[in-house]
């Protein structure tokens, strides 16, 4: 769903920066709930899939068996959650509500994964802004403009006529669950973009590739030195941005077929 290995969180990764923005704590109770749902979906397919999809990756991260077992007894006590609330009845919204009252009643959950970040460089909480809303969608516009303003320029470039423009389904769905700064980044590939197609002189197709790629790993080095992680490293926002503006979660995974 997205360009490379989302972080998941909890999990292992690339310590974090000092400076990194933090999210609210009513942010983090959403993360939570919406992270508890998407893992009692993922149990539904059978825990011997959920296994074969998590652990050997763990394994890779470096992870011993005691924490794995651990991370298996959680995902076990998430699924026994879910389906005590699916008997007394309860829709999905409704769970994530219940969800959201639980967890707001035990603050002490976000300031132990700040203290686990702490202790420990390979446990990151957060990594991007994604409860900024309404930056997202300013972002989400501008950049869905600027690539629709690409189109037009790199049609004219081509010497073709232009016709109407569209995402492809995994552009739009990568930019609907972007952090700010990922889409930033999108915003200033895009301009480049469009000052190569602009040039006064006519830039060769193999010029505008080597220039994009060139100003591309640039703008990566740049974006790893800012935040201390690399783009693909984001956390996915539980809330998706689209360029209609905020969605809810399950309407969008039905309306894109995502797990």
């Amino acid at each position: 769903m997205r360009i490379g290995a989302k972080c998941a969180m909890g999990e292992p990764n690339e310590p974090s920066a000092p400076d990194e923005k933090r999210i609210s704590r009513e942010a983090y109770v959403e993360l939570l709930a919406e992270a508890s749902l998407r893992e009692a979906d993922e149990m539904e397919l059978g825990f011997g899939a959920w296994c074969e999809s998590h652990v050997p990756a763990w394994r890779q991260m470096g992870r011993d068996e005691t924490w794995i077992r651990q991370r298996i007894e959680s995902a076990q006590s998430t699924r026994k959650l879910h389906e005590a609330m699916k008997a007394r009845g309860l829709t999905r919204e409704q769970r994530r509500q219940s969800l959201r009252e639980l967890y707001a009643q035990m603050p002490e959950l976000y300031d132990l994964m700040i203290e686990r970040e702490q202790a420990d460089g390979d446990v990151t909480m957060i990594r991007g802004t994604i409860d900024d809303v309404l930056q997202r969608y300013t972002l989400r516009i501008l950049v869905y403009e600027a690539d629709k303003a690409n189109y037009a320029r790199f049609c004219r470039w081509a010497g073709r006529p232009a016709k109407e423009f569209h995402e492809t389904a995994e552009q739009r769905v990568i930019r609907d669950l972007s952090t700010c700064e990922e889409l930033e980044l999108a915003l200033a590939m895009a301009r480049h973009l469009a000052e190569c197609l602009d040039a006064p002189i006519r830039m060769s197709a193999l010029a505008i590739e080597q220039s994009t790629e060139v100003f591309g790993a640039r703008l990566r080095a740049a974006f790893i030195e800012r935040y201390g992680y690399k783009p693909e490293q984001s956390t996915t926002p539980p809330i998706p941005v689209t360029i209609d503006g905020p969605i809810d979660p399950d309407l969008y995974r039905q309306l894109n077929d995502l797990m």
